[in-house]
């Protein structure tokens, strides 16, 4: 994973406007985000963005690409992250070790917020990701139930 230091502001609020995630946050917010408490990496495809077991308690959105989540096996895939989506709200909340591996399908660009970060960002943006991330995990919540249901 390689941290992109020269895309330009203008060139990241463009990705972003384009994703969901952000679409309540104003071009402001969005702005004081970039410039201020994130990061953006590339993950090579092929590539892992963390591994199981990892320290590592950043939450990642992704921006461009797609991830491929597992627990043991790379060849029994949990899920796809697409642009839009994140990943890691489990050791980023609970600041526990990663509890599944990551790993770049393409190519990916990703914004990586640290917990700490989290806490300096002004409340109106925090609580926006919060929300963000409420409904991104009630919506896999909801994905899971139906998944139960169709094999029982």
């Amino acid at each position: 994973m390689r941290l992109l230091e020269n895309i330009s502001l203008i060139k990241q609020l463009e990705i972003v406007n384009r994703l969901a995630f952000f679409k309540e946050f104003s071009v402001a917010e969005r702005q004081v985000l970039l410039e201020s408490f994130s990061h953006l990496y590339l993950i090579s495809a092929g590539r892992h963005a963390f591994k199981r077991f990892e320290q590592d308690h950043r939450l990642y959105i992704v921006l461009s690409g797609e991830l491929c989540i597992y627990s043991r096996s790379e060849h029994q895939a949990l899920g796809k992250i697409a642009p839009g989506e994140f990943v890691g709200e489990g050791a980023f909340i609970r600041h526990k070790e990663r509890s599944t591996s990551a790993k770049a399908l393409v190519d990916t660009i990703v914004l990586a917020i640290t917990a700490e970060a989290l806490t300096r960002l002004p409340n109106v943006i925090r609580e926006k990701i919060k929300d963000q991330l409420i409904l991104g995990m009630s919506e896999r919540i909801a994905k899971l139930d139906a998944h139960i249901e169709q094999t029982q």
